[in-house]
């Protein structure tokens, strides 16, 4: 098959190859009626635009790249919804990756957008990540933004919410219902997010004159089935436990499953929160009072600032923190007070 040439389509919509060109780039200040002919011109011929070639020319390229440590997470898909859209107002290709938490994939995918000429990426970096890769990502010189787990380092942008706010806010809400024996579930013991939100919770304890027991703090894998299991554990050896503070969403889905086997009823005879505000927490039954960490706004702002990067904002490294609202829905109607009133709760936002 013949390859139809960029001055083939010039000479057929009768411009010059320069015009074709800024066409399909979307460039440069062109007639409607000028853009309508060298796209049909395109369209007749047959012309494939070759993305790779004219990113050698250029050095650079129309994609970004997204790494994320679990894409099965509702949140990070909610997440990346945000920051897709965000890309595509700005015609650039989102590509996504998922590390498993592993360094090596994590690398190989890095290393596959720089041989690509990516323009910029957004990470959610693996747990344990060395410092000698954010050093070597520095040397590179792409626009990197960091989003959700929080960093250490102070030259990158980073974009997430205040963990420690938001569990302060679940707790205290807890609290207020008259719970004092709260347990708190899910999360890896080496996560910096986690370490943030027990923060968040032990510290509101304390505040009540509350002491925390360090055995209703227990870690899970971020899943339904983990959660579910840890949660039956828990609650079967402590029957004395009236509320917990979660993690994550899919964990409180999981702690659900739990105290329905075990013969308690979320919302009835125990109170729960979650933390995300995923879809599938207002669909359950109860649903789910949840934090709100605005996971589509993380991503378009996280969109937004890595653009200004490409497109040359050489200002200091940002560091952008979303405030949490607790959505308060139907789980938590239960208080551990006598005179209760409904056992639910109407829908607010704090």
């Amino acid at each position: 098959m013949t390859t139809v040439t960029l001055a083939q389509v010039a000479q057929q919509a009768g411009v010059s190859a320069a015009t074709v060109s800024m066409v399909l780039r979307n460039r440069g200040r062109i007639s409607q009626a000028t853009r309508e002919r060298v796209l049909k011109a395109l369209d007749d011929s047959g012309y494939v635009y070759n993305q790779t070639a004219a990113n050698l020319r250029n050095r650079s390229s129309n994609q970004v790249g997204l790494l994320l440590h679990d894409i099965t997470n509702p949140f990070y898909g909610e997440m990346t919804a945000g920051l897709s859209h965000e890309m595509e107002r700005h015609d650039l290709l989102l590509f996504l990756a998922n590390s498993e938490e592993s360094g090596e994939r994590q690398q190989n995918f890095v290393d596959s957008l720089m041989r690509n000429s990516a323009c910029g990426m957004v990470l959610c970096a693996a747990r344990d990540t060395p410092p000698s890769f954010f050093e070597a990502l520095k040397r590179r010189n792409i626009p990197a933004i960091m989003v959700v787990r929080p960093l250490n380092d102070p030259d990158f942008d980073f974009v997430g919410t205040d963990n420690f706010l938001g569990t302060q806010m679940a707790t205290s809400h807890l609290l207020n219902m008259g719970h004092k024996n709260i347990a708190f579930i899910g999360g890896s013991p080496n996560s910096g997010s986690r370490s943030q939100r027990i923060g968040g919770f032990t510290s509101t304890l304390l505040e009540k004159g509350i002491s925390p027991n360090s055995d209703w703090i227990v870690s899970t894998q971020a899943s339904q089935l983990d959660g579910a299991k840890v949660a039956e554990s828990l609650l079967t050896r402590y029957p004395e436990i009236t509320a917990a503070v979660c993690y994550q969403d899919i964990v409180a889905l999981g702690v659900m499953q739990a105290l329905r086997k075990i013969g308690r009823e979320p919302g009835r005879d125990f109170a729960l929160v979650g933390f995300d505000d995923i879809t599938e927490a207002a669909l359950v039954q109860p649903a789910l009072t949840t934090v709100s960490v605005a996971a589509k706004e993380i991503g378009r702002m996280a969109g937004e600032l890595l653009y200004s990067r490409i497109r040359g904002n050489e200002e200091p490294p940002k560091r952008i923190i979303l405030p949490p609202a607790l959505v308060i829905l139907e789980s938590c109607g239960y208080s551990a007070t006598p005179a209760t009133g409904s056992a639910k709760q109407q829908k607010a936002v704090m």
